[in-house]
Parts: structure tokens; C-alpha cells; sequence
């Protein structure tokens, strides 16, 4: 019996025996769950390129209420993101870099809608040119905040009071931005641009950021891998490799 059908994106998958295997996805209303999909491998595979990462489909899935496991049934095609991936190796990165941090952000079984518009956007957004460099740091904010760590721009996080204008000083114990009456602070410390960079990534839609100059994204790139990987306890495999294809590491 179908347990239901939803929309999703597709986040990874990974072999199971000879022709099958198992897809992680994002769910609307279901959150993120593992179905297997039998015959999705081999010289003629059932599910064709609809279970290519960061595809939007739309499938039946079966199986008990609350299984670790789920049986995948019919899975449509609406939207591929082959084209976004084909605008250059720096969007193809991103986008494997997309799929593993809505991967990591997203729990099992619990359906945070906001988190799957979140990843429809940008990987839309991608396609229509948006740049890669400032989408990442977009996505990275958001799923930061959505997922209650990023801290108030506005607030000191030692006594509460309003921060005034200018740099954002980090520290570490307070978990937050602090003012100079309760620093020094630990650091790192945002520059006034990154400060502005940030009101605009909290503002717009992916599709419509403004240009940012690299001291900015370089800063606030930083700034996030750090609060990324204190939240999960580990660094992205993704985020290392865009690092050395940067670095012309990898071949």
C-alpha cells in the first residue's frame, strides 16, 4: 500500500546489490527519507535521470509509517538540474555542495517546508546565472538560521542591548555578535560590507542578490564553515573539494 506521494528533491543515492539503489530525499511534507529504488541501475534503468542529484520529482513511495526504510515507486521528472550543472564547473560544484548541506541540515522525517523552498530557489536561481560564490553563502546563512544557529545581526548576544552600526565582533562563548561593553570578543570579526552583504542575503530572493566583491564573500565563507561545522560536528566533503579544485589540487 502507497504510504504517499509527494514532491521532492533528490539529495544523494548510493548502490544497493546488482541494479538497485538508495535514494536520499527531500521531501514537501514528509522531510528527508531513504527509499530504495529497484531497478534504478544496470543497461536499461527503470527511473532514467529522474534520480539525478538536485532533480525535482514527484513520487509514490511505499512502505510502513515511520520505516528507516521506504520502497520507491513511480518517480516523475518536473524540473532537471542538468541545465544549472552545465553552466560551468563552478555552478557543478555548488550544486554538489547544495545537495550535501541540505543533506546535512535536514533531520529524518521531519518536513521543514521552508528548508525544501529553500533548495528549489537556489538551484533555480543557479540556472538563471545567479553566481555560485554568493548562492552558497545565501544558502549557508539561511539553513544556518533556519536551523536556530546563526546569530542576530542586530542584538549583543552578552547583554541583549542593540549592536550599534559599523563591524559585527564574533565570540565564541556568547555564541554570538557582542558589543565593545561585553568584548573583547573572540572573534572573528565581520567587516561593515559583510555586515551589508548579510541584511541583503536575508532580504532577497536567490534570483535577485546584488554583486558582492570577494574580501566579502572570502569573509563570510569563513565565518560560516566555522559555524557549520561546530553545528554538525564535522566538515563538508564538498566545501574541501571546492577548496582544491580553487587550489588546482584536484585532477
Amino acid at each position: 500500500m502507497a504510504l504517499h506521494s509527494t514532491e521532492a528533491l533528490v539529495l544523494r543515492g548510493y548502490k544497493l546489490g546488482e541494479t538497485s539503489k538508495v535514494v536520499v530525499l527531500l521531501t514537501r511534507d514528509r522531510g528527508k527519507v531513504r527509499a530504495v529504488a529497484r531497478g534504478a541501475r544496470g543497461g536499461r534503468p527503470r527511473y532514467q535521470s529522474a534520480l539525478e542529484p538536485l532533480s525535482e520529482v514527484r513520487v509514490t513511495l511505499y512502505g510502513r509509517q515511520g520505516a528507516d526504510l521506504l520502497r520507491l515507486g513511480q518517480a516523475d521528472l518536473v524540473r532537471s538540474a542538468f541545465r544549472a550543472g552545465e553552466r560551468g564547473l563552478d555552478a557543478a560544484l555548488f550544486l554538489s555542495y547544495c545537495s550535501e548541506l541540505l543533506d546535512a541540515f535536514s533531520p529524518e522525517g521531519e518536513a521543514e517546508d521552508r528548508v525544501y523552498r529553500l533548495g528549489l530557489a537556489v538551484v533555480r536561481a543557479v540556472e538563471e546565472g545567479a553566481s555560485p560564490d554568493l548562492l552558497a553563502r545565501y544558502l549557508e546563512a539561511w539553513l544556518l538560521r533556519l536551523g536556530g544557529v546563526y546569530p542576530p545581526l542586530d542584538r549583543c548576544a552578552g547583554c541583549g542591548g542593540g549592536l550599534p552600526g559599523g563591524r559585527l565582533d564574533y565570540h565564541l562563548g556568547a555564541h554570538g555578535f557582542v558589543c565593545a561593553a561585553c568584548g573583547p570578543a573572540s572573534g572573528p570579526s565581520l567587516p561593515e560590507g559583510v555586515r551589508a552583504l548579510l541584511g541583503e542575503l536575508f532580504r532577497r530572493a536567490p534570483a535577485e542578490l546584488p554583486e558582492a566583491g570577494t574580501a566579502e564573500t572570502g569573509a563570510l565563507e569563513s565565518f560560516h564553515r566555522d559555524l557549520i561545522a561546530a553545528h554538525l560536528e564535522r566538515d563538508l566533503r564538498s566545501h574541501r573539494v571546492i577548496h582544491e579544485v580553487a587550489r588546482g589540487v584536484v585532477r
